[in-house]
Formats: structure tokens, sequence, C-alpha cells
């Protein structure tokens, strides 16, 4: 197995393949190494030469075939456990796999069951993944379900994900966000995983009708969290949940308000969203809460 000084060479010479190696010799090593505790390697060096390696063409279809299996098997390695290193190694291997997606959704090469088939993997992942946190000292990154986020985001932009596929993606999304866990997102998960929904928009396949109830089972936290109870809260997984689902969606309510985005539906989403924070945020883009700051603002200046 090639050391930390090889990779950071490779990196340094702007990740060309070095002479009197092939690519497929060295494929293996990174693909052992995409779980190294050393946040420079993993980051740095072998993520980084495998993402160059895949977007800049390196690999034949042939040779990326494998890797997806390979990758898909990684993202299952010990999948449940929290607290060790075993985390990067699935983490790292969603985020490779999310760069193989991108480049056949510019360089076509994967099949309609192929696509399916990863995506029932990555899907299964996003919900199955218990370590959740961000960022470790010492380990770095860890980022698995902003990882998940980023390969789901990538499926949703595949041509052979239709409307069917896209509500079983966003399905998943709102019901990891509403899982009861023992973290907050912190990290910027809420906003990688909003950015799934973006891009399902983008394709145009759902219709407005599909979103007011995707924000119903978002809305469904309030059967056993309201608003006025979260003071009393006692067990920390609903604490977070509620957290995260609020986050998640003020999170998606500024990435489409912000980008003024004009697809099919986006007015219709902005809405739900609205209704939904409305039920499970009372304080939301309220007048009474604003004025509560500034008891001088006058209604008609909010409008």
């Amino acid at each position: 197995m090639m050391d930390k000084v090889f990779w950071r060479t490779i990196a340094l010479n702007h990740f060309q393949v070095p002479a009197g190696y092939s690519v497929e010799q060295l494929t293996p090593d990174l693909l052992s190494q995409l779980g190294d505790p050393d946040p420079e390697l993993r980051d740095y060096y072998i993520y980084s030469t495998l993402e160059n390696w895949i977007q800049e063409g390196y690999y034949t279809p042939a040779m990326l075939r494998p890797m997806v299996m390979q990758l898909a098997e990684n993202m299952r390695h010990k999948l449940g456990t929290q607290g060790d290193d075993t985390v990067l190694l699935r983490s790292f291997s969603a985020l490779t796999l999310s760069d193989i997606l991108k480049y056949d959704n510019k360089h076509p090469f994967l099949d309609r069951s192929e696509v399916h088939g990863i995506m029932e993997q990555s899907i299964n992942y996003l919900m199955s993944e218990q370590d959740l946190r961000g960022y470790v000292t010492g380990k770095g990154w860890l980022h698995a379900l902003a990882h998940a986020g980023d390969l789901l985001g990538v499926l949703a932009r595949n041509r052979h994900i239709g409307d069917a596929e896209l509500k079983r993606i966003l399905t998943a999304v709102a019901e990891r966000v509403m899982l009861p866990t023992s973290y907050g997102y912190m990290t910027l998960e809420d906003e990688r995983l909003a950015l799934v929904v973006i891009a399902a928009l983008t394709r145009n396949l759902l219709a407005p009708t599909f979103w007011p109830w995707w924000g119903r089972q978002l809305a469904q936290v309030e059967e056993h969290m309201k608003w006025e109870d979260t003071l009393r809260f006692t067990q920390p997984p609903d604490i977070y949940a509620y957290h995260n689902t609020r986050s998640f969606l003020h999170s998606l309510y500024f990435q489409l308000t912000i980008a003024g985005y004009k697809l099919q539906g986006a007015a219709e989403l902005v809405e739900t969203i609205r209704q939904t924070l409305n039920r499970l945020d009372p304080g939301f883009l309220s007048v009474e809460v604003i004025k509560i700051i500034d008891p001088d603002l006058n209604s008609d200046d909010l409008r």
C-alpha cells in the first residue's frame, strides 16, 4: 500500500498518474484508504485523487462498474455502528459514488437497472446510518448525512430517475430528518439535504400537487411534539428530531426564496414550507413575534 508521501506527490502534481504506474494499479489502494482516519490523507489526497480521476475520464465504464459495486459494499460496512472510525469508509464511499454518478450524468454509461439499484442502496444508507457526527477534531469531516445528501442530489438529476423515483427519494429525505436522533444538525446537514429537494425540483417532473402532500409528512412531527411543549422535552432524540425538521425546512425555504426559482412547483413548495413551518414554529415570519422585538413597528411595514 502506497504511503502518504506518495499520494501527496500526486496531489501536488495536479493529480497526474505518476510514471511507471497505471490507474488500474493504484485504484485498489485508493478505495481501501477512503476510510483512513488521517483527514489530510483521506480528504486532500485519497478522495481528491479519486474525484479528479473520475471527473477527468481516467476510468472507462468497464473500470467504473466494479468501483460502483465496491463503494456500495463499503457503504454497508458495519452500517449501524456509532462512535468509531468505520463511518469514514461509509461516508467517503458515498461521496465518491456521487462523483461516479456526476460523471454518468455527463457521460452516460449506466443503465436504468444499475441506477435504480444505486438509488435503493443510497436510500438504505441515508435511513440506516447512525453515526451522524459532522466534524471531529483529529479525524476531520465525517459528514455521513451530508455525503448521503450529496449522493441523492446527484441521483435526482439522473436521466433514469423519473417522477416515481423522485417521490421515493424525497419521501426518504423527509423521513430521515424527522427521525429521533442523538444528533442535531450543526454542520450544514440541513442545507445539504435541502439541496436534494432543489435537485428534484429542477427536473420539472413532479406535479405541483405533490408538494402539499410532501409537506404534510413533515408536519406529522406534531403528533408527538408541539411547539408549546418544546421546553418540557426530556428526551434528546425528540428534541433533535424537532430541531432538525425545523432547521431543514428553514434551509429549504431560504434557498428557494433567495434564489427565486421559477421552476414548476416552486411556488407551491414555498407555500407548503410556509404553512408547515407556521404549524411547527408559530414564530416563523410572524408579525406578532417581530413586534415583540420592535413594538413600534407597523404591520404595514412588513408587507
